[in-house]
C-alpha cells in the first residue's frame, strides 16, 4: 500500500517536472512596449487634433455665412410677397433683438411695427440657432439692433448695415462680413477684401 502511495507521490512530483519544463508564454504589453504605444498615440493626436479644430472652424464660418444669406433672403421675399414690414435680427436666447445676441438669427413679420418679436402680435417666419462656438457675429446697423425691410417695396429703405463674424483665435482666413444695400442686394466681403474690424 506504500508502495502505490510512493508510486502516486513520484508519478505527481514528475507530471510537477515536467509541466514546469514547459515553455511559458507571457500576454499583455511590457512596460517598454506600454510607453512606446502611448508616445505613437500622443505624436499621432498631436497631429491630427489641431487639423480637427481647425476643419470646425472653418465649418462654422461657413455655415453661418450660409445662414446669415438665407436670412436676408427670407426677410426680403416675405416683406415684399406678403407687403408687410418684416424684421430680421441677431437675438438672444429670449428671443430679443441686439446687435451682439449670439443664440438666434430672427425673421419676423412687425404687426405692432415695435421692432421687437412679439410673440401674441407678430408671426415668427425663421428661428435659426446659431450654436457658435469658435466665433462670435456682430450687427451693425447704426443704433438699431435690426433690419427692417419695408412692405411697400421689399426694400431695407435706409435700414441697410451688415453682419461680421468674428472668428475667437483671431483668424482673419475666417474673419468676414455680409452687406445689405438700400437695393436688398447683399454682398460677401472676407477680410482680404474688407477689413472687418473685429473687436
Amino acid at each position: 500500500m506504500s508502495h502505490l502511495k510512493n508510486a502516486s507521490i513520484n508519478g505527481f512530483d514528475h507530471v510537477i517536472k515536467a509541466s514546469n519544463n514547459l515553455p511559458i508564454y507571457q500576454s499583455g504589453f511590457t512596460l517598454i512596449e506600454a510607453i512606446i504605444s502611448v508616445l505613437i498615440l500622443a505624436t499621432i493626436s498631436s497631429i491630427a487634433l489641431p487639423s480637427f479644430v481647425t476643419a470646425q472652424q472653418r465649418w462654422e464660418a461657413h455655415k453661418i455665412r450660409s445662414d446669415i444669406i438665407n436670412t436676408f433672403r427670407v426677410a426680403k421675399a416675405h416683406s415684399f410677397t406678403q407687403r408687410t414690414n418684416t424684421v430680421m435680427c441677431l437675438a438672444d436666447i429670449h428671443q430679443v433683438c441686439h446687435k451682439q445676441a449670439a443664440h438666434y438669427l430672427l425673421v419676423f413679420s412687425d404687426s405692432d411695427d415695435n421692432h421687437k418679436f412679439d410673440l401674441q402680435a407678430d408671426q415668427l417666419l425663421l428661428k435659426q440657432a446659431l450654436n457658435l462656438n469658435y466665433g462670435r457675429v456682430y450687427l451693425n446697423a447704426g443704433r438699431r439692433h435690426y433690419i427692417k425691410f419695408f412692405g411697400d417695396s421689399g426694400l431695407p429703405r435706409g435700414h441697410f448695415g451688415h453682419i461680421k463674424y468674428c472668428p475667437n483665435n483671431g483668424n482673419k482666413q475666417n474673419m468676414y462680413q455680409i452687406s445689405i444695400n438700400q437695393q436688398g442686394n447683399h454682398r460677401f466681403k472676407p477680410y482680404r477684401f474688407k477689413k472687418t474690424g473685429c473687436p
